[in-house]
């Protein structure tokens, strides 16, 4: 499964800046076939990382009632199913960020109330409705695709932020007062592809790892590329064979030996485990593209450095640390897998957002929020995420320079 996100080069004694930030699509990306639920959330969470959230983060907790308005009083109402058993450490890692964005404004903090639901579908209705019934002014909620069609079929009376995309591709089709941000990886695909293209890329290699989550992100790039105009040299997929990586050199090796095939990168989908041990078998000089799934930014400089000279976009919660917006708010308290810190700073931007669902009209195209997953602009229904262009340089996920 899988949600949303400037600097300039400046006289010689000053640094340099990336690229102007490249921003999502403007309008919603057709639905996939239809997945398990945890295949639907803002960001893929494996069963892997649930596990190992289940092992880091602590036991879900009641929302501090303290902090909470009385009934009736006017509150951001948050929904998530912080009772669901596969979604459930999804859901209290954005609340932990949710909340980190309303401590950080301190005693100037709105009002807010958290309701929990078991799911993504009739619970989270029951929920919306009781917020409305409860004197909400704005509603927050839905992390999966199912989810954020339920948010819409509820919000005909109140503001409303879902954070993943619906299912509905036509906007016209929305409630006038909802609007959407996400972190999907298609999405961060057909930015990815937009990026190859602007830089005067032609025509890539694709090389797949053999997996439901990549291939999907590869279908999303290719529709994007081919959209700009592209070309596919070669699709390669790979496995867990050892042989896989040199047998990939060596394609893309016939295939480079005339101009007719010759691919000008490559674009590579693949966790970052896969990704560590293809790399090193692509072609010396060739540039390769990727998604963020692709690049765990936090990781050592020595486990990265397989990867050197990987392009991707990322959030500047991960990459920008002297960001105004990323020193402003508290890191998780304890560690999180990096699905799960992505929600994090998700919750933080939507603690933000939900000040403003109740204003943004009139506002749609211009900058609104520059958040720690992007700098963030309303196109139509959607809260678009402006993302920062980076690299692997010495085994660090920096922002991207060109080459002068």
């Amino acid at each position: 499964m899988a949600i949303l996100f400037a600097i300039t080069l400046s006289a010689c004694a000053t640094p340099a800046r990336p690229p102007a930030p490249i921003a999502e699509p403007l309008k919603p990306i057709a639905a996939p076939p239809a997945e398990p639920l945890q295949e639907d959330a803002a960001v893929i969470v494996s069963k892997l990382v649930l596990d190992e959230a289940n092992r880091r983060l602590p036991a879900i907790q009641p929302a501090d009632a303290a902090k909470e308005p009385e009934k009736f009083v006017p509150h951001v109402a948050l929904l998530l199913p912080l009772a669901s058993r596969t979604l459930g450490k999804v859901a209290e890692a954005f609340r932990l960020g949710f909340l980190a964005g309303a401590e950080a404004d301190g005693k100037n903090a709105a009002a807010y109330r958290v309701y929990t639901s078991e799911d993504e579908g009739a619970s989270l209705s029951t929920q919306y409705r009781k917020a409305v019934a409860d004197g909400a002014s704005a509603i927050i909620g839905g992390l999966t695709r199912d989810g954020a069609n339920t948010m819409a079929r509820e919000s005909r009376l109140l503001p409303t932020l879902a954070l993943n995309a619906p299912l509905i591709a036509n906007e016209t089709e929305l409630p006038d007062r909802f609007f959407y941000i996400s972190l999907s990886l298609d999405l961060e695909a057909r930015l990815v592809a937009r990026m190859a293209f602007a830089e005067g890329q032609r025509s890539l290699a694709m090389v797949v790892e053999n997996n439901p989550l990549d291939k999907r992100v590869q279908e999303s790039f290719e529709q994007e590329w081919m959209r700009q105009g592209g070309l596919i040299a070669t699709r390669i997929s790979f496995g867990s064979d050892p042989n896989d990586a040199k047998r990939i050199a060596s394609t893309l090796e016939r295939l480079n030996e005339t101009a007719a095939t010759k691919a000008d990168a490559v674009f590579l989908a693949a966790d970052p485990a896969a990704a560590r041990l293809v790399r090193p078998y692509l072609p010396t000089g060739m540039p390769v593209f990727a998604t963020s799934h692709t690049v765990d930014p936090r990781a050592e400089a020595v486990a990265n450095l397989d990867l050197e000279s990987v392009r991707f976009l990322e959030m500047p919660w991960f990459v920008e640390r002297d960001h105004p917006a990323v020193m402003a708010y508290t890191k998780p308290q304890l560690p999180m897998p990096i699905e799960l810190e992505r929600l994090y700073a998700l919750g933080i931007d939507s603690w933000r957002l939900g000040q403003m669902v109740a204003g943004v009209e009139g506002a749609r195209g211009t900058p609104l929020l520059d958040g720690v997953t992007g700098r963030i602009t309303l196109e139509g229904r959607q809260f678009t995420r402006a993302l920062a262009s980076v690299e692997v340089r010495d085994g660090r996920a920096q922002l991207y320079r060109p080459a002068e």
